[in-house]
């Protein structure tokens, strides 16, 4: 099974003075399934059943199913994904 890694992200406004600007914040990361490949594709959907097409691809090629989220975004994890992939 191939895993594509994507960021959910929000939109907030920005606190300074003025109308705000959008600033981009990750609210989760989801794992996709995918074809094999660096430049394979995302499906539709993650594997807790979001849609990916608003999601960001992260530059990250998990080593296997288990280890699917970058170390340094554990606390963003989707519980969903996870349990979907361990499942698998």
């Amino acid at each position: 099974m191939a895993i594509v890694v994507m960021r959910e992200l929000r939109e907030e406004l920005s606190e300074d003075s003025g109308q705000g600007d959008a600033a981009s914040r990750i609210k989760a990361v989801h794992a996709a399934p995918t074809d094999s490949g660096p430049h394979a594709l995302p499906g539709e959907q993650t594997f807790c059943g979001r849609p990916t097409d608003d999601m960001e691809r992260m530059d990250y090629e998990p080593s296997g199913p288990q280890e699917w989220v970058p170390p340094d975004m554990e606390s963003w994890a989707c519980s969903e994904c996870a349990t979907a992939i361990r499942s698998a």
